[in-house]
């Protein structure tokens, strides 16, 4: 055989082999890899159980600036009660890297009453905004779309504590 045809199949022959991945190391799937422990970690949360039981004001310094909620944004709980009573609450929306939610307040007191984090995945917004069932310092209730009865608009979070 010519030598250049003996260095070509020995050559072919080398990325064969290393395609085959017959010579990697084989890790054990119940221990994670630090790309696991990586990307666990680096999910962005926004903590909204410290957020309850402050001011509009307060909310915004943590979380940053408020933006203006789209106008044909329609909460299914509060409008329709709002409407009953007579008096709007004011609403304001926040974007973090964890969460986008909207925050109920009362204009004159500036004191939030509840945060609707918006989503359609429970698990994901309870995990991004560091909630927990069963919690003594608040209450995670779903809300739906008025319109899509089965379809979850996101979670309204509610402080059960007087100081909270």
């Amino acid at each position: 055989m010519r030598p250049f045809l003996l260095v070509f199949f020995m050559l072919a022959g080398g990325v064969l082999g290393a395609c085959t991945r017959t010579h990697e190391t084989l890790t054990d799937p119940l221990v994670p890899t630090v790309s696991k422990v990586a990307a666990r970690k680096a999910v962005p949360s926004t903590d909204v159980p410290n957020l309850l039981g402050l001011t509009i004001d307060e909310v915004s310094q943590r979380v940053g600036p408020r933006l203006p909620v789209p106008p044909d944004f329609t909460d299914p709980v509060i409008l329709p009660q709002a409407r009953r009573l007579g008096m709007l609450d004011s609403t304001a929306l926040f974007r973090t890297p964890g969460v986008s939610m909207v925050a109920s307040y009362d204009h004159q007191s500036r004191e939030v009453h509840d945060l609707l984090l918006l989503g359609d995945n429970e698990n994901e917004l309870m995990k991004r905004a560091q909630l927990r069932l069963g919690a003594e310092a608040y209450l995670v209730l779903p809300v739906f779309e008025a319109r899509q009865p089965n379809q979850l608009m996101g979670l309204r979070v509610l402080a059960t504590a007087p100081n909270q």
